[in-house]
């Protein structure tokens, strides 16, 4: 299978190109499976274009997407860089939840991105899609970090119980740090990170 990934850039004519067909396969993904998302279909599909629009243009949270024909087959949405890091956040901890300038906040020493919102379409599973997201996440973020002149960290949450899933974040060199209960229901919620230096 050929596929290109793409970072959707922050300008009004990239945003504007892929609103549609982001909003589009975010809400087929809901529909697909709602129980990899803490969000809902019913939620989301009430949200306004402008909404759409904001996700994107969003400065704190960059959308990779991988394309086949013209069509967006994966995506994931790197959160970040988060004011803590991925062990003083629980697996089900909201990565936006501080987000908004908590004076008391230190400035970190390291930058802390969190892949988030990650879905494959099943027809497209298997086939080194989602891998290759996670590794042009990973370039962007180190880019970032050299920048900064900071360290790297990535943090991922995935449900104990979806192994495939569990299964690629480890062959990408995620580590499980943590594990909670998931929204009552009894499953348990792993949180994963990713350093350069465990690769």
């Amino acid at each position: 299978m050929s596929f290109e990934i793409i970072q959707i850039a922050k300008d009004d004519a990239s945003i504007h190109s892929w609103v549609g067909q982001v909003k589009a396969f975010r809400l087929q993904s809901l529909q697909t499976s709602p129980e990899s998302f803490l969000s809902t279909y019913a939620r989301e599909s009430a949200f306004t274009d402008d909404i759409w629009y904001e996700r994107l243009s969003n400065s704190k949270a960059n959308t990779f997407i991988a394309v086949k024909s013209e069509r967006i087959i994966s995506t994931i949405a790197v959160i970040g860089p988060l004011p803590y890091g991925p062990e003083e956040l629980s697996p089900l901890g909201n990565p936006w939840a501080t987000m908004d300038g908590d004076a008391t906040i230190k400035i970190p020493t390291t930058l802390h991105w969190r892949i988030n919102g990650m879905f494959t379409l099943p027809e497209a599973r298997g086939q080194g899609t989602a891998k290759a997201l996670i590794e042009a996440a990973k370039k962007f973020g180190t880019a970032q970090a050299e920048a900064s002149g900071k360290d790297l960290v990535f943090s991922i949450a995935v449900d104990e119980d979806n192994v495939p899933a569990k299964a690629l974040y480890e062959r990408c060199g995620f580590v499980t740090i943590k594990e909670d209960l998931n929204r009552g229901d009894g499953r348990r919620v792993l949180l994963m990170k990713w350093t350069p230096r465990s690769s």
